[in-house]
């Protein structure tokens, strides 16, 4: 068998698992569900056991074993302190890997969205994280913790507050909204005394949180005031942090910053309010500095396969990349 690196996206609704050998040829491409210990009920103890078991069968699916792997590059939500990266780099390592780099998933959007392979990144996907790394080879991580962190985006946050915001509109003299409609319709609400009867019956059983998260978007779009304000709120979250990040790290004046796009609500999304008032805000704040956009446009698996070949000197291009990973999605 040839020698083989792999790259592992987990995230909190999907997982991806790539395996590339030095010629840049995809040999196996594994899918499953969250790699979050935030988002499995055994939480720790269940990625304990979960987590090898995916990496391992993964890697005999492919007709190879752990001795063939000369290096691996692990991004998981749900990495966020010293702690948790300690206790599941031991994870790993009890499951056979030697070599291996191991970081929140936001870091894998700079590797594959940013074509410096330093920039920004900003997740809006289950959750909410920005990740930088700069042209000295520093990171640092922003949110990723909910409301500890203040994280006004991800897919979780937007429905929330769509479910919110039609409640305050009925229950608090709020301003009426166009969700309304969208959520009695979804939930099969015909009074407002039923709404939250309806909302438990039926959130994460019969209808999902992406379902409704889009809501915000389409009522924004038609103008909605309160739909804008959520929208507005969560393009100053990332506005703020981007610039904080660009302000506090190696990211010389003279080049643009690159700042990437990743995660579901950014990329699937086809309203495009966010992105524009995100934009628009970090201009203000940068006083014009120059910063270059991108949108992911392939899997963030990539970039940790991208982030494993530069590691050990292995020569796979983007294009490469997405045609190996294409072949098996």
């Amino acid at each position: 068998m040839s020698r083989l690196i792999m790259g592992v996206d987990g995230g909190g609704t999907k997982s991806h698992l790539a395996l590339f050998d030095e010629k840049g040829k995809c040999v196996n491409f594994s899918s499953m569900g969250p790699l979050n210990h935030e988002s499995m009920d055994g939480s720790y103890e269940e990625l304990e056991k979960v987590l090898p078991e995916f990496l391992l069968d993964s890697i005999k699916k492919a007709g190879a074993s752990i001795d063939d792997l000369v290096y691996s590059v692990f991004g998981l939500a749900g990495v966020d302190t010293k702690w948790q990266h300690e206790f599941i780099s031991g994870i790993i390592r009890k499951a056979g890997f030697k070599d291996f780099t191991l970081c929140n998933d936001a870091f894998l959007g700079v590797a594959a969205g940013c074509p410096d392979g330093a920039g920004i990144c900003a997740i809006n996907g289950t959750g909410s994280s920005m990740a930088a790394l700069d042209y000295s080879g520093n990171t640092f991580q922003l949110g990723g913790l909910g409301a500890l962190t203040d994280d006004c985006g991800g897919s979780y946050w937007f429905g929330e507050m769509v479910l919110g915001t039609v409640y305050n509109s009925l229950f608090k003299y709020a301003k009426p909204t166009l969700m309304k409609d969208m959520v009695f319709e979804k939930f099969d609400v015909t009074t407002k005394e039923d709404l939250i009867e309806k909302v438990i019956e039926k959130l994460y059983v019969e209808v999902q949180v992406t379902d409704i998260n889009r809501f915000a978007f389409n009522a924004a779009a038609q103008g909605d005031e309160p739909a804008l304000d959520i929208i507005k709120r969560s393009a100053e979250h990332y506005a703020g942090g981007i610039a904080c990040l660009i302000n506090q790290m190696d990211f010389p004046g003279d080049k643009p910053v690159q700042v990437a796009f990743a995660g579901s609500v950014f990329v699937k999304e086809k309203v495009d309010i966010l992105p524009k008032l995100i934009k628009k805000r970090v201009d203000e704040i940068l006083n014009s500095r120059p910063v270059e956009f991108y949108t992911l446009d392939m899997p963030p698996v990539a970039g940790a396969v991208l982030w494993a070949a530069r590691g050990i000197g292995f020569d796979i291009t983007s294009n490469a990349l997405r045609e190996g990973i294409r072949n098996f999605v």
